[in-house]
């Protein structure tokens, strides 16, 4: 039995409590959902009339009658279709935005380009460029759109929906208020939300990818640049000072041999990032001629994706490349597991296509290097959800926001 709390917002609290039963049930009668829940069925059959104006719940046929007789009750269903999320994230050199269903459906997407360092009015264009092709769909009422949330890369305040600093945008400036800036421009009123996309990215782990019947994840992003999410106890975590995930800054190297983008010295993101990778490769390349990595293309035509296949082919050079790589990634990783300790570290990006050579050695050298003596059952994991981690991680916290 759902026990629900009487208060001043006792309407609201009894519709969202109800709400949420019949997201969850399927197909359901009034008198089946009396037995969920501690409301009568006079009160019920109010909140369902409610919803079934509106479109959240449709009517799918009628039930059994009692042994008394009667007419037949009414069955429910929650209806999918009776609302919508949107989701942005924005990158380096990309847009993505996407319009769900209530269950997370992809019912539409889009991508812009980005140029580097882009001007924010220009992005903030192209952001409402985006919710208007997205909305434009006859068949999608505005009016059922119960929010949107955008990922921006870069120390983000959700609190006030601001960027406070964007490594990928210094044009921005300091604190820019992106959430108040979006508000202005979209005529529906409606929840806008702002954080950094690494905290939607985890999210859509935790709701829609490996981690759904977990309680503490870490989700890492890897590539050009390095940045996690982490969950701990089913909440996301930010920080005093929205840092909590920065942890492509973390010294990794005691030498300081790679300078970072932050202006660093022996940085986790530096260490591991792609294009030291890259250029490794292209220093080897003298010493190692027929390298298949650089089968028909020479040093300077090759790209990350040439060290991945040729490693998960037994090339010498790649072997070379990506058990340095494994390394840095080995003792990165193993800080970040003393600090969070995870059921589960989900790799996100790139590194997701680097293969099985990759993932089992990195797993062999994370168990060598810390507290060996102290069994651990971390999984580590490649992210099945691709590039729409963000993205669904946006949508789907607007609908967490919603049916809490």
């Amino acid at each position: 039995m759902i026990s629900i709390k009487k208060q001043q917002t006792l309407k609201q609290a009894n519709r969202k409590a109800i709400l949420n039963v019949l997201r969850n049930s399927g197909e359901i009668s009034v008198a089946d959902l009396s037995k969920k829940v501690n409301l009568s069925k006079q009160t019920l059959m109010k909140i369902m009339n409610y919803y079934t104006r509106n479109g959240m719940v449709i009517i799918t046929g009628k039930g059994n009658s009692t042994e008394e007789g009667g007419k037949k009750p009414n069955i429910y269903k929650f209806n999918t279709d009776g609302g919508y999320a949107i989701g942005m994230a924005i990158s380096a050199n990309k847009l993505f935005s996407i319009i769900t269903d209530l269950k997370s459906k992809i019912l539409d997407e889009i991508s812009v380009v980005l140029e580097a360092d882009e001007e924010f009015d220009s992005i903030l264009q192209k952001i409402i460029d985006s919710y208007n092709y997205l909305t434009k769909n006859p068949e999608i009422k505005k009016e059922r759109i119960i929010g949107l949330a955008i990922g921006a890369y870069g120390i983000t305040d959700f609190t006030q929906g601001k960027v406070i600093f964007s490594p990928h945008f210094p044009s921005w400036g300091k604190d820019l208020m992106l959430k108040e800036k979006i508000m202005e421009r979209i005529p529906e009123n409606i929840p806008v939300m702002v954080d950094n996309h690494s905290r939607f990215q985890v999210f859509a782990e935790k709701i829609l990818g490996l981690a759904k019947d977990k309680n503490n994840v870490v989700a890492l992003q890897a590539g050009k640049g390095l940045v996690a999410g982490v969950i701990i106890e089913n909440e996301i975590k930010r920080g005093n000072h929205f840092l909590i995930g920065e942890i492509g800054h973390m010294i990794i190297d005691h030498e300081g041999r790679e300078i970072c983008s932050c202006g660093g010295k022996g940085c986790f993101e530096a260490m591991v990032s792609t294009r030291r990778i890259l250029r490794m490769a292209k220093e080897k390349y003298k010493e190692y001629p027929d390298s298949i990595i650089f089968n028909n293309n020479g040093p300077d035509g090759i790209d990350i994706y040439d060290v991945f296949d040729a490693s998960n082919k037994g090339d010498t050079l790649a072997l070379y490349l990506m058990n340095d790589i494994i390394n840095w990634f080995g003792i990165g990783i193993s800080n970040i597991i003393l600090m969070y300790d995870p059921q589960v570290m989900i790799i996100q990006g790139i590194f997701t296509k680097a293969g099985k050579y990759f993932i089992e050695n990195l797993r062999k050298k994370i168990n060598k290097i810390s507290l060996f003596s102290i069994k651990r059952e971390t999984e580590i994991k490649y992210s099945e959800l691709e590039d729409k981690a963000g993205v669904l991680g946006a949508a789907s916290f607007v609908l967490s926001r919603y049916f809490e």
